[in-house]
């Protein structure tokens, strides 16, 4: 903008020196301000063909005026002018073209930022998805790794015992009586530990995101907003907890509610985790007497908050501005599993 005003300022000036060459009159100097009010008035246009014709009429005028003062060297003043013009408009086309050129230099920067920025959300969503994948193959070869244990070793294992049963019931010689017992002891010992190995890789298993959103997936009728902070790990016990507790809260919805509108709050941090399930419905006058004094047997909300109480955390239910169920419960981390 400010080589475009010196542009025209330079060429003001030159038509105006021109103009008044031959002698300063008040022709000469209406003129002159003339000159420079077309000149300077077309910064302002935003259209380019009038901006263009009238950046040519000083020229055009200067060209008609200067033969009527009748100077001595017209023609000198003349070719000048036509100097000055072409001056003039070589520079503002210079000026226009250096102007589009960054003006695209700009939009290309700006552009790439834009899709750098892009790309790295598209990169760090792949790498999200991916590590999902890898996380459901891992639970998945979990759940075989268990089913197989389960399956082929303790079938053996049990095999094994019962036939170890059956020799010590008809086994006559006491001698080897107590290698027996020893056997048999050993032999139930592996297999509680396979039993317990089994159970901690079923429960290592628990995808407690999916299992979310298995359960949410009922609420069908409902509108439903959702806020979970489900990252880390949680020990299997809450799992469990967690699930059974979301689980009985969308069925008693699903069952009961005569709202429109769901709410599903899940926030951990270090120490503990809260779990808020609310629906817009309206409850009658018995119900919310019924919540309030704990006499709500046959609804499920018992359930609710016994599994909290299970696991040393707490149930509460609100019955304001519709139905809301609150779950508060300790979380151990030695006991999270990665």
């Amino acid at each position: 903008m400010l080589s475009d005003i010196v542009i025209r300022l330079i060429a003001a000036i030159g038509l105006i020196t021109l103009v008044n060459a031959n002698d300063i009159t008040t022709s000469a100097v209406v003129m002159s301000v003339c000159i420079f009010l077309m000149l300077e008035i077309t910064l302002l246009l935003k259209n380019k063909i009038l901006s263009n014709l009238l950046t040519s009429l000083p020229f055009i005028a200067a060209f008609i005026y200067i033969p009527i003062t009748k100077p001595a060297k017209v023609i000198t003043l003349e070719i000048m002018v036509v100097i000055m013009a072409a001056f003039t408009w070589c520079s503002l086309y210079l000026y226009r073209q250096m102007t589009a050129y960054k003006d695209g230099l700009i939009k290309t920067r700006d552009d790439s930022k834009e899709l750098e920025f892009y790309l790295k959300n598209q990169n760090k969503r792949l790498l999200t998805e991916q590590d999902q994948q890898v996380h459901l193959a891992t639970l998945a070869e979990r759940n075989r790794i268990a089913r197989e244990i389960h399956d082929n070793v303790g079938h053996l294992l049990s095999r094994g015992i019962l036939l170890l049963g059956a020799i010590t019931t008809v086994n006559k010689d006491e001698t080897i009586a107590p290698q027996l017992k020893n056997l048999a002891e050993t032999l139930d010992e592996s297999m509680e530990k396979m039993r317990s190995s089994v159970h901690n890789l079923h429960d290592d298993s628990i995808d407690l995101s999916k299992n979310f959103d298995d359960i949410i997936k009922e609420l069908t009728s409902f509108t439903v907003n959702t806020e979970l902070d489900i990252e880390d790990a949680l020990p299997k016990n809450i799992k469990l907890t967690l699930i059974g507790i979301l689980k009985e809260a969308v069925t008693n919805i699903v069952k009961h509610s005569n709202g429109d509108k769901v709410s599903i709050i899940f926030h951990r941090n270090y120490s503990f985790c809260t779990l808020s399930i609310y629906d817009n419905g309206v409850l009658s006058e018995d119900t919310k007497r019924l919540i309030g004094t704990d006499g709500f047997e046959g609804i499920g909300l018992r359930n609710i908050r016994e599994r909290a109480n299970s696991v040393g955390g707490d149930a509460y239910f609100y019955t304001k501005d519709g139905f809301t169920v609150f779950a508060r419960l300790p979380l151990n981390m030695s006991e999270a599993k990665s």
